[in-house]
């Protein structure tokens, strides 16, 4: 089985300075998902499902995720 790239709807803030802080994730199937934490934030290519962006290493509902900014768009690696 392979891994897809799934785009998703993002909620975020983003701070005086420019700072973006995403909050929370709406899924494909229309689940959302808030971000407990945010732990990691730089540019890096996705290895799964290919595509380059800023990589936001996040902890949602207790589980570490990459959430991807490609150019305006969002974007999650789905489960293998």
């Amino acid at each position: 089985m392979e891994c897809r790239k799934v785009y998703v709807d993002v909620s975020l803030d983003v701070s005086r300075d420019g700072e973006v802080r995403p909050r929370r994730l709406r899924y494909e199937d229309g689940t959302v998902y808030s971000i407990d934490q945010l732990k990691d934030v730089r540019r890096a290519a996705s290895t799964k499902v290919g595509g380059l962006g800023v990589r936001y290493t996040v902890t949602i509902r207790g589980h570490e995720s990459y959430l991807f900014d490609e150019s305006g768009k969002w974007f999650v690696e789905a489960k293998c």
